[in-house]
């Protein structure tokens, strides 16, 4: 398939971006930032070092630029990779983009989300994060050199039997996500991406081209079958039937099927066990904590509204279109950054690699496998070539079936031959146990396959539900209004310092009772937490049951050992009375 071709498809499926307003940064050309970008050096215990200056690179040198290494431990900066803050560097008050208006994202999370968040945060302080101004120079840089009003994507088209795959990847100088809306990271530069799936089998639309069947967005928390959507899907936006609707996250850039704020928690790997024994004590004290299926962990909305620009087929903008395969230079030979790498340990802060790799140098799966990637690999890209299949299968099993007859009916006479005239407990008959665990597995694969081709005899391919291949669907949060959205707002800003308040006081060496009154406090903070979502009797029935046990313990411990004492006594005598009838009796 040619460039021409390939670019034809691609134009006949590429999708409609509709960004939220407030969006700082859109896809622009990769080309032009490595124009004005410089390569930095990055090794273990020392600062960066200027390996070429800005304006010393472009495209189709970068390969060459990134040397035998092909790029590893280098990363491209349009801002500078030095040292440091960055300067004082900001927006034109005139130019920026309207403030994106938003309830606390902490408000939809219990205590112990709004604690892991805020160690998140002082993590910043010790792991590398972009220095500040990092987004105002980015922006500056996009204004001035990279022509954000010429939105670019890079296609690839991947044939894949029974799969045609179009991948449209977007480039953003800059992912302001957690400065400008509240998101976990930062980073310069931002690589995501769009993938079609089409029938390759000849399966054709009205207009000759191979027909879609599936799409996949970027998203931060889903993998395999939950990345995809039909082609037929009601969460699934179509523009003219053809041109899939993304609703791009303000910031992240990733991408969503429908249009809202979504809730998302991220679960820091290194404490996940942790993390299970807060989800497990949450739910003692908090009635609400299995309301938000998300659990605990680091809370943070994606703003995907799509109330703001909109690029593509059937908008005020079109796509610059650019194709790329695995034989394009910069794209195969160079594994290095796109963007200042801060050395960040849980790599949130550190610029990503291009499209074909993974920051470690290694292919990216959606690039490699991108069918394996989306869970099709098992899927059949119509119903005739699924019927097919089927017809395959049950070929193959009959001849199986047959081939398993014959090898029962040989192990059966080689079993009886063998242990013909011997006594059963014999050594020699004993031998024979393996093969007769042989001829059991038979038996039962025979039955297994026999029932299967009763199924598939009469089966016929009935299209499955839209979702019936997903395990978690991803949903926007319903908008919160109203007293108590406020009130909820104010309390996730105010819970989090208030608790740290009363630890201090129950450690504090002034005065005494410091526990006490710390445990008061801590009740009481609890206690408006129920309050606020609209939970409060449910927490004082938790709290009244608690106490009810402990002063239970308490009792039974201090004051009802002698109690104890008599139970088990009479548990023994019991025991013992039951033991002697039933040896009496043999």
């Amino acid at each position: 398939m040619g460039t021409e071709d390939e670019l034809r498809l691609l134009r006949a499926y590429e999708p409609v971006a509709r960004f939220t307003q407030g969006e700082y940064f859109f896809p622009v050309s990769a080309e032009r930032y490595v124009d004005r970008a410089g390569l930095w050096r990055l090794e273990a215990g020392e600062s960066p070092v200027e390996q070429v200056a800005p304006g010393g690179l472009t495209l189709d040198g970068l390969a060459a630029a990134g040397g035998a290494g092909q790029g590893l431990q280098l990363s491209l900066s349009g801002i500078g990779n030095g040292r440091g803050q960055l300067g004082a560097a900001h927006i034109p008050l005139r130019e920026r983009p309207s403030h994106l208006r938003r309830a606390s994202r902490l408000a939809s999370v219990g205590l112990t989300a709004r604690f892991i968040d805020t160690a998140n945060k002082v993590s910043l302080l010790f792991r590398g994060s972009v220095p500040g101004g990092s987004a105002a120079r980015s922006w500056l840089l996009q204004r001035d050199h990279l022509e954000p009003d010429k939105p670019v994507y890079y296609g690839r088209v991947l044939r894949d039997d029974p799969w045609i795959v179009c991948q449209y990847w977007y480039f953003y100088s800059f992912n302001n996500w957690r400065s400008a809306f509240g998101g976990v990271n930062e980073h310069e530069a931002d690589w995501e991406q769009v993938t079609v799936y089409l029938d390759g089998t000849g399966g054709t639309g009205t207009d000759g081209l191979p027909a879609p069947r599936w799409v996949v967005f970027s998203a931060h928390d889903e993998t395999g079958d939950d990345l995809r959507r039909r082609w037929d899907d009601p969460d699934l936006a179509l523009v003219d039937g053809r041109h899939p609707v993304v609703y791009v996250g303000a910031g992240s850039h990733s991408g969503a099927y429908l249009p809202g704020d979504y809730l998302i928690t991220v679960r820091p790997m290194r404490l996940r066990g942790l993390v299970g024994v807060l989800r497990w004590s949450g739910r003692l004290f908090a009635p609400w904590a299995t309301e938000g299926q998300q659990g605990v962990g680091i809370p943070y909305v994606d703003y995907a509204r799509g109330d703001g620009r909109a690029v593509g087929p059937g908008q005020p903008e079109g796509w610059h279109a650019v194709a790329i395969d695995d034989d394009t230079p910069w794209v195969r030979d160079f594994r290095g950054l796109w963007g200042r790498d801060t050395r960040d340990r849980l790599g949130g802060e550190r610029g990503p690699a291009g499209p074909r790799y993974e920051r470690d140098g290694t292919a990216r799966q959606s690039w490699a496998d991108p069918v394996g990637w989306a869970g099709l690999a098992k899927v059949a890209p119509n119903p005739r070539a699924e019927r097919a299949l089927i017809e395959r299968r049950t070929r193959e099993n009959d001849d199986r079936l047959q081939a398993l007859d014959a090898e029962i009916v040989a192990l059966r006479r080689e079993l009886s031959q063998a242990a013909a005239g011997l006594p059963v407990a014999s050594p020699e008959v004993r031998a024979l146990q393996p093969q007769e665990r042989k001829l059991l597995g038979l038996r039962m694969e025979r039955t297994r396959l026999a029932d299967e081709q009763a199924r598939t005899a009469t089966a016929e391919t009935v299209a499955q539900p839209p979702h019936a291949h997903l395990m978690h669907r991803r949903l926007p949060m319903d908008p919160a209004a109203g007293f108590r959205a406020r009130a909820m707002s104010w309390w996730a800003v105010l819970s989090t310092p208030l608790i740290l308040l009363a630890v201090g006081a129950a450690i504090s060496p002034l005065g005494t009772g410091g526990l006490d009154i710390a445990a008061i406090w801590l009740l009481g903070l609890l206690c408006v937490e129920g309050l606020v979502r609209g939970k409060l009797l449910a927490v004082l029935l938790r709290l009244l049951l608690t106490a009810a046990v402990l002063a239970l313990l308490f009792v039974l411990w201090f004051e009802g050992r002698y109690v104890l004492a008599f139970a088990m006594f009479a548990a023994a005598a019991g025991v013992l009375l039951v033991n002697v009838r039933e040896a009496w009796r043999r």
